[in-house]
């Protein structure tokens, strides 16, 4: 216990020195004396509902309380971090925008996908089965600045923010809040309508400490500082009382015990050159010459996980028709993980389980410019997209959003 509160107290001491740094406010504040509408999206990555309390996130209870809030957003299949951002900014699901996992393969791009890989990444051929909204924006003669977002470091269908930086995991919460509100600082015909803001802290150390830990708690009550400076930010430059906050995250987190590990490898010994293309609460299998049938009845013997040829995925889940998903899918249960092998190390917080379990659900708050109070029900977090086209006034492309939460949460 006294090494978790020293751990919970540096954690801390980072997040308050980070907020000193020498990165200046921005300047000439008040500029905008009749400011446009700006709509700004949160990401706080791996962020689940259960973390919200007035005690130690008191700036976004603030917001879930004076706004509208859901009782949980349920992520897409795979709850994971890639194929979910994508999705609530195409309204797609991983099937149709083809971000399928964190790391995936496609016969026609020479480099795999990795989130290490900043060429991967900044590759458009991994996004282009899709239009986000930032290109939709920009085509519609809005700006856009991003800080950061999956996507925004590729020139999709050519188009790239018109503020935007590499992801940089070293820059601290308060540096992006700062960095957003230097973009921000500028007149109408320049500054962004459309901006995003991207947190990973919290799902950085529920993977970890796991999501119960106390340093799941200091990273809550550090971003929720740092949106709280963001929203000052925000009143000091005019713009406030006509800005929407849309805060979100892309999944939960659930608590893996280091006991609890599904050995794929024996199960696999006995099919020559088969491939394990990904681990986890999701793995993924290439065949490479060997038999379906086979393959999945030997999967199939251990009853903590599902397999299935990625043409019998349940429908529920809207996956396995696209050509990067690998031709056997195995989904465990709720708190174990299949590996190729046992590792050395225990991972305590993983995600990537089923969408509906809750501790895979996210949160979902809008506050500020013509939102209503209210609560809502649980919706799937593609749904974010065709809000975000109608705050922009722009028309949707194609998606598989239902539309509904728009006439819900917004004044006429």
């Amino acid at each position: 216990m006294i090494m978790q509160i020293f751990k919970t107290t540096l954690y801390l001491c980072i997040g308050i020195l980070s907020a000193c740094s020498s990165i200046n406010p921005p300047k000439d504040i008040k500029t905008n004396k009749s400011p446009k509408p700006l709509t700004v999206l949160i990401s706080i990555d791996g962020f689940k509902p259960e973390y919200l309390s007035e005690t130690n996130s008191p700036h976004l209870f603030q917001l879930a309380r004076q706004g509208a809030t859901a009782e949980g957003m349920l992520p897409v299949f795979p709850s994971v971090t890639f194929p979910n951002h994508y999705s609530m900014v195409t309204g797609l699901y991983p099937d149709h925008h083809g971000i399928v996992n964190n790391s995936m393969k496609d016969s026609g791009i020479s480099e795999p996908f990795r989130l290490s890989s900043k060429t991967a990444v900044g590759n458009p051929a991994w996004w282009e089965d899709a239009t986000p909204i930032w290109v939709s924006a920009q085509r519609n003669d809005l700006k856009t600045s991003t800080l950061f977002w999956p996507g925004t470091e590729a020139k999709i269908k050519g188009i790239q923010p018109n503020d935007w930086l590499p992801y940089d995991k070293n820059l601290s919460p308060q540096a992006r809040s700062l960095k957003l509100l230097e973009w921000l600082n500028r007149p109408n015909e320049t500054r962004a309508d459309f901006a995003t803001l991207y947190f990973e802290d919290v799902d950085s150390m529920g993977h970890r400490f796991g999501p119960k830990s106390l340093e799941v708690l200091s990273a809550v009550n550090v971003v929720d500082n740092t949106i709280g400076s963001f929203i000052a930010g925000l009143k000091d430059l005019n713009l406030l009382e006509l800005t929407t906050i849309l805060i979100v995250s892309d999944h939960g987190m659930a608590y893996v015990d280091s006991a609890n590990y599904i050995d794929l490898k024996p199960l696999l010994n006995p099919f020559p050159n088969i491939s394990v293309e990904w681990q986890g609460p999701l793995a993924g299998i290439n065949l490479n010459g060997n038999q379906a049938p086979q393959v999945l009845n030997a999967l199939n013997q251990n009853k903590n996980m599902q397999c299935w040829s990625k043409n019998n995925i349940p429908a529920k889940y809207h996956f396995g028709s696209h050509r990067r998903i690998p031709d056997i899918v195995c989904l465990s249960q709720l708190g174990f993980s299949a590996v190729s092998s046992i590792p050395s190390f225990q991972i305590p917080g993983q995600h990537g389980f089923d969408p509906e379990l809750k501790d895979m659900h996210g949160i979902f708050i809008a506050s500020g410019y013509r939102v209503k109070k209210t609560k809502l029900n649980y919706f799937e977090n593609i749904e974010v997209y065709t809000l975000l086209c109608h705050l922009l006034n722009i028309q949707a492309e194609k998606n598989d959003a239902k539309d509904i939460l728009f006439q819900q949460i917004i004044e006429k």
